[in-house]
Formats: structure tokens, C-alpha cells, sequence
């Protein structure tokens, strides 16, 4: 049974997930079509799964519905391809790539080039929402340049975060998320002159979210604590975060019961239930949807992973 945090992907010119000849021919499209061949494989929706790929041309990736998780790459070298109805976004080196969970997975290299990149499947820190966002140029696509000066910063970081998230011991998990968030921070801090902050009633909500998930929220308390009627709120929750308020509780309450999992030895059951949830069942329901694996098989390979 495969452990959690996958070092997923170890890759360079015969790359592991290179789309097979019949998906391939999708790129001869201007955007595949709904009976095109079955999506490339994603990487489990974990809390870090990182790569390092080194591809030439014929690499290709499309997902129609993304994945569980966001996506992050840095482009080191080379070129990349994203693609979206109606927008073709090429990554430079020094460009910083977001894609949303459930965003269209259209990305490859050029005809005839090569794409040195890094990238992350993640689910960011609560935190994180207030100030990680970057302009937008897609649905569920985002993307910022890196200035010269710090690029060198940058790609240490996530080379080092890569290296920690593959490590295999929890503290060194947990440094690979602390290396992320610095660079979505570099990145953050270039956008800051031009990007508005968060709206102080959302700002409100991922603070009360995050005080208490054991809370029994619901979209009409949390307007009521925020003066804004619930569909007012439903509306500027998703333009702001862009993600609903129920996606965005469940997924904060699963976060906390993986790190829970990972760091505790406390009951199954009683991890459910700190977090906010009544039923053990639809628990594990949840989480086996979200990480693949039901809590206890999650916690089960950690610990072979590390023993």
C-alpha cells in the first residue's frame, strides 16, 4: 500500500507519465474533445506531493478536471505550454504557474523544445488564502514572473522543499510546506503593489473557520457573524477564495485530521469528531475521497514509511 506523501515522480527524459501515442494526438486539437482519450494520471491529493522534471518534446499532460489539490510549477529552463478554451499561456523561465483544484490540466512542452520545471501538488495552510493569490488569466489559472533578482532564491527553495518532501520523516514534511509557503511568498510580495487585499468579512470567515472546525458552521451562521445575507456571502466567498464555503470547511477539516494522523496516536473516531465531524462513517468516506486512503491505512503507511 503506497505511503502518504509520495516523493512522486522522479523524472527526466523518459519520463514517468509521458501521455501514451493516442493521447498525444489530443495536441494536434486546438483542446481535446469530450471523447477523447482517458486523462493523465494525477498524483494522489495529498498535502505535498512534489516533483523535478527535465522534458523534451512529445511531454504532455491533460486532466479535464484537474485534480484534488492545486498545482504549482516553476519553470527553470525551457518553455512550457498551458492551454485553456480560447488562452495559451507559455512559462518563461522564472515563471510562477498556479492551477486551481478542478481546473482544466492542459500543460506540455512546445514541438520541438524542452521544459526544465518544479512543481507541487498541495492544499494550502488556512492561512495562506489571504495573501497567496496571483493574477488570474484562466479559469482556475494563475500566473506571476519572477524577477531576476530573487529567481535564484526561488528555485533553491523549492529544490530544497522537493528534497524535505521526499525525506520521508514527518518534521522534514513539515519543512517541504514551510519551503512552499516561501515561495509563494516571494512570489506574493511581487504582486503586492498591484493586488487587493482580501475582503475583511471573508478574511472574517477563514478566521472563525479556523479558530474552531469542530463548530457546526453553516453558510447562514457565518453570514449572520459577518452582517451579509447567505447568498451575499456565498457569492463573495467563492469570488475571493475561489472555492465554495462547504468545499473550503471540508477541506481545512480534513487538512487538520491528516496532520493529526501524522502527528498523534489518538483515535481514529476521536480525530473525527475534533475536527468537526458527527459521522465516523462519512468521515472516512471524505478522507478516503480526498487522500486515497481511509485513516487508518493513511496513518498505517506513514508509519511503515518511516519504521
Amino acid at each position: 500500500m503506497p505511503a502518504p506523501y509520495p516523493c512522486a515522480y522522479h523524472t527526466t527524459e523518459a519520463a514517468v507519465g509521458r501521455i501514451d501515442g493516442t493521447a498525444k494526438n489530443l495536441y494536434d486539437l486546438a483542446m481535446p474533445t469530450p471523447t477523447a482519450p482517458h486523462d493523465t494520471p494525477a498524483p494522489p491529493p495529498d498535502l505535498l506531493v512534489t516533483g523535478h522534471f527535465r522534458e523534451s518534446d512529445g511531454y504532455a499532460a491533460y486532466r479535464r478536471h484537474g485534480s484534488g489539490n492545486w498545482l504549482v510549477t516553476y519553470t527553470v529552463a525551457g518553455q512550457g505550454r498551458y492551454r485553456q478554451p480560447g488562452l495559451t499561456l507559455q512559462a518563461w523561465p522564472g515563471d510562477l504557474v498556479l492551477l486551481a483544484p478542478g481546473a482544466l490540466h492542459d500543460y506540455a512542452v512546445p514541438s520541438g523544445g524542452r521544459w526544465e520545471f518544479l512543481w507541487a501538488h498541495f492544499h494550502p495552510r488556512p492561512a495562506w488564502l489571504s495573501w497567496w493569490r496571483l493574477p488570474e488569466v484562466g479559469q482556475g489559472l494563475y500566473h506571476a514572473a519572477v524577477p531576476g533578482p530573487i529567481r535564484p532564491r526561488v528555485e533553491q527553495t523549492f529544490l530544497t522543499l522537493h528534497a524535505d518532501a521526499c525525506g520521508g520523516d514527518t518534521l522534514r514534511r513539515e519543512f517541504a510546506l514551510n519551503g512552499l509557503e516561501q515561495v509563494l511568498l516571494l512570489a506574493a510580495r511581487e504582486q503586492a503593489a498591484v493586488r487587493r487585499p482580501l475582503d475583511p468579512r471573508v478574511q472574517e470567515v477563514l478566521d472563525l473557520l479556523s479558530a474552531d472546525l469542530a463548530a457546526p458552521h453553516t453558510l447562514g451562521t457565518l453570514a449572520a457573524a459577518v452582517a451579509l445575507s447567505p447568498s451575499r456571502l456565498a457569492h463573495l466567498f467563492k469570488r475571493e477564495v475561489g472555492d465554495s464555503i462547504g468545499e473550503t470547511v471540508l477541506t481545512l477539516r480534513l487538512r487538520q485530521a491528516a496532520r493529526l494522523l501524522l502527528f498523534t496516536t489518538r483515535p481514529v473516531g476521536d480525530i473525527a469528531v475534533d475536527v468537526g465531524f458527527t459521522e465516523a462513517f462519512y468521515f472516512s468516506r471524505q478522507f478516503r475521497r480526498r487522500y486515497g486512503l481511509s485513516p487508518r491505512a493513511y496513518r498505517a503507511g506513514l508509519t511503515r514509511d518511516e519504521g
